[in-house]
């Protein structure tokens, strides 16, 4: 097959790159096509599953009342889809927009979600150039091509803002800005709680001015916003606990969504202690995923084994906060672009072999499908045991793909320590290391 002339065109270097750029033309136009139609037909009607929640809080912020007010009125699952659930500082981020009512606040803010997206991907870039010309528009490819992309879109989501804020700070930290990635730790924690685990992280890689700073700044950040909205502080005391109990919806790809549907499922398989043994089984989870991701990622070697260190630590750390968050959505995973290019620079680099590449597009495919893809119910009722398992499988894609990346990830970290160790062993490696890095 090798001799078609077809085939043997794309074993040349120069044809290949050709092709990706016709490829990256395409689906770019794609996106932009696709982004200008939803921005033009925007109605009430396509804002009505997240970001009149937003508007909600937003207006309460404006107008100095209760931002959680629909919040306390709903329970269980309605939680997730009828009320704001955010810290305050979103709210009062949004709220500036709310005179221009829904839809047009609703229009601004897709602009800054898509700004968040093409700046997150120019930085995403800087801050990977091991990354050859074809891998990067490989790499653009696959983002443009990203469902999670698409879905964030569609549902007006925060997940590109955090996404940008994340690469940032990782961005200031590899400059020594302390004090600038720390604030764009406290802001990314501030729009969403989860990065606040990223200043253990740089706690552990001995970046303590970077943990201190952003400790300051979100303790801050917290308390302004606290005081500049009456009951806000009600996030802390009864959303955040209401919300970490999760959600059994199908759409749920985290630990705690998978072990939820099967305590759904066998509601009395340990009996009355059923409830008691799936919160210890999804805490002890959050526990060991957090725990071996920070104690993976420690400092070793010289500053350009450490600087990988670095990344490959937030990009693995980012992996594990999704896989064991009370409720991961399709639409979060858009914040695996940046584990993602992490992954791909780092195969770049050391050439480790075909399978970590390979490892990686499996990551990629599985966390791109939905499970819309497997015939699973429409109703959301099961009628039989092996639509239990089909479902239960189907459900469960896009943690398999966040676990099979986050297990690259420190896979990739052993390696480049280990690496680090050797070369610390034998001083007369590391220049020849570092002229092939």
């Amino acid at each position: 097959m090798r001799r078609w002339y077809g085939i043997r065109r794309l074993y040349e270097a120069a044809f290949r790159e050709r092709v990706l750029l016709l490829l990256l033309i395409v689906i770019a136009a794609y996106y932009v096509t696709w982004s200008v139609v939803q921005w033009v037909t925007l109605t009430p009607a396509a804002l009505r599953f997240d970001f009149v929640n937003y508007f909600s809080g937003a207006q309460a912020a404006a107008h100095g009342t209760d931002i959680y007010a629909d919040f306390k009125q709903s329970w269980g699952t309605q939680a997730w889809v009828v009320a704001y659930i955010y810290p305050p500082f979103f709210a009062e981020v949004l709220a500036p927009l709310t005179p221009l009512g829904l839809v047009g606040a609703a229009r601004i803010w897709l602009l800054a979600v898509h700004g968040a997206f093409l700046g997150s991907l120019a930085l995403l870039l800087r801050l990977h150039p091991e990354l050859s010309r074809a891998g990067r528009r490989l790499f653009l490819l696959a983002a443009f091509g990203f469902m999670p992309v698409y879905l964030n879109l569609k549902f007006q989501q925060v997940a590109t803002v955090w996404l940008l804020l994340v690469t940032a700070a990782l961005w200031a930290a590899l400059r020594r800005r302390s004090g600038l990635a720390g604030a764009f730790i406290a802001t990314a924690a501030s729009l969403k709680v989860s990065p606040v685990f990223l200043i253990p992280l740089f706690a552990r890689l001995g970046r303590w001015r970077v943990a201190v700073f952003g400790s300051a700044a979100l303790i801050a950040v917290t308390v302004v916003t606290v005081l500049a909205a009456p009951g806000s502080w009600q996030f802390f005391t009864l959303v955040l606990p209401r919300i970490g109990l999760g959600t059994a919806n199908w759409d749920n790809g985290s630990i705690d969504g998978l072990v939820s549907r099967v305590v759904q499922l066998a509601p009395n398989v340990f009996g009355g202690a059923t409830e008691t043994v799936a919160k210890v089984v999804i805490g002890a989870a959050a526990v060991t995923v957090i725990g071996v991701t920070l104690w993976c990622a420690r400092p070793r070697g010289s500053d350009l084994s450490q600087a990988w260190t670095l990344r490959l630590g937030v990009a693995a750390l980012i992996t594990s906060l999704l896989i064991v968050s009370s409720v991961t959505w399709q639409h979060h995973l858009v914040t695996l672009l940046l584990p993602m290019a992490t992954g791909a620079a780092w195969i770049s680099v050391r050439r480790p072999g075909a399978r970590y590449a390979w490892w990686l597009f499996g990551a990629y495919a599985m966390c791109w499908l939905d499970r819309r893809a497997f015939p699973l119910p429409a109703d959301l009722q099961l009628h039989s045991a092996p639509q239990a398992a089909l479902m239960l499988a189907g459900t469960s894609v896009k943690l398999f793909g966040m676990l099979l990346l986050w297990s690259l990830l420190l896979r990739m970290l052993r390696t480049e320590q280990a690496q680090a160790s050797v070369r610390r062993l034998d001083p007369s490696s590391a220049g020849a290391a570092q002229s092939a890095a």
